[in-house]
């Protein structure tokens, strides 16, 4: 196709134009040389350029969806069994840190409570008679051996306080708990992070007998993931960094960009496929989790030589082109090629960086 193009953008010369071999002002030496004239019509029609080789990436094509980071996609449970008896959230709201989400009713919590009371009080008797001992030891009513035995007291006190305060702190109770006395000893759920609620698997009321049931999930959308599921066959290719792109059907006008994260170690076994990721910010929340991608990732190719279609010729079933060897004078060398979608070709061998080939008009050297 592209020789009947440039014959046909060629056809303006006039009938008593002559080319080739035959042609008084081109002429072919022993070697099969052609030698133009430099005052031949042919040399203004000839266009002459440097061989070079260009990095061209392969992209991977590949389906995908947007999920949640999972490090910001948190199952909230109950550290302890007992009775949901306050419950603020519902599936959609958002949620600040710290914020209460809900109560539960435990008789190990009112037993930890039970305890924090008790250790403060003895400490704080504890404290009072260590005190008292050191005035009155200061006064000289008292021996030292006394004092002694308050001092330790008073640190076998401070101890236990620490050990009621920490369970109650494991707890939920503690002095960072956003909604404070509200949550009076009760086992408070607080949001861990920002973010909104996803699922609410509990109402007020229920029991949770299993502290390993998921009560609620809390997820961050402010960054997601654009995970793609690349072919068995291609995975070898990629590696961290990599730039990737997306597209989403669902919000047509946006292109996602990022550099792809760490590989997964194992292939998936139902699909045979790598799912990949990369990560982007999406402030607005218009990109929810479970929403279809395409994802295209670049991966990089040695350099390539390439020629513009243009230069190619058939001779006797062979693609070849004309090589300038020296000012004015072309050989016709035999190519290997790939054609390409596009105006280029890519040249397997039979050319090297930095020759000078014909590119326009070499059909007018073409006397075979």
């Amino acid at each position: 196709m592209w020789v009947f193009s440039a014959l046909a953008a060629l056809g303006m010369m006039s009938a008593g134009q002559v080319r080739g071999a035959d042609s008084p002002t081109i002429h072919r030496d022993a070697n099969g040389d052609l030698t133009v004239d430099p005052n031949s019509p042919v040399i203004p029609r000839l266009k002459v350029e440097a061989v070079t080789a260009q990095a061209r990436p392969q992209d991977i094509d590949a389906p995908g969806q947007v999920v949640a980071e999972p490090a910001r996609s948190i199952n909230l449970l109950a550290p302890l069994t007992g009775r949901i008896a306050r419950l603020d959230v519902a599936p959609g709201d958002a949620v600040r840190r710290g914020q209460l989400l809900a109560l539960i009713a435990s008789g190990d919590m009112a037993q930890a409570c039970t305890d924090e009371e008790k250790a403060r009080s003895a400490l704080a008797l504890a404290e009072k008679q260590f005190k008292r001992g050191q005035s009155v030891l200061g006064v000289g009513g008292a021996a030292v051996k006394d004092l002694e035995s308050s001092r330790a007291a008073y640190e076998q006190a401070q101890a236990e306080y620490q050990r009621t305060t920490e369970r109650l702190a494991a707890l939920g109770q503690d002095d960072s708990t956003a909604s404070g006395s509200q949550t009076g000893c009760f086992i408070p759920l607080v949001a861990p992070i920002d973010g909104v609620i996803g699922t609410v698997a509990t109402a007020v009321g229920t029991n949770v007998t299993d502290p390993t049931a998921v009560l609620m999930t809390l997820v961050d959308t402010s960054k997601v993931w654009i995970v793609g599921d690349v072919a068995e066959d291609q995975s070898p290719l990629l590696h961290a960094g990599m730039e990737a792109h997306a597209t989403l059907p669902a919000v047509p006008d946006v292109v996602l960009g990022g550099a792809l994260g760490g590989l997964p170690p194992t292939i998936q076994g139902d699909t045979r496929r790598l799912g990949v990721h990369f990560e982007v910010a999406n402030p607005s929340g218009v990109l929810r989790p479970g929403m279809y991608a395409h994802v295209t990732i670049a991966v990089p190719r040695p350099p390539e030589i390439i020629v513009p279609q243009t230069a190619l010729l058939m001779n006797n079933d062979a693609t070849t082109v004309f090589v300038e060897v020296r000012p004015n004078v072309f050989r016709r060398r035999v190519v290997d090629i790939v054609y390409d979608d596009g105006a280029d070709s890519h040249v397997l061998d039979g050319l090297s960086v930095g020759e000078r080939v014909v590119t326009q008009g070499a059909v007018l050297l073409n006397d075979d």
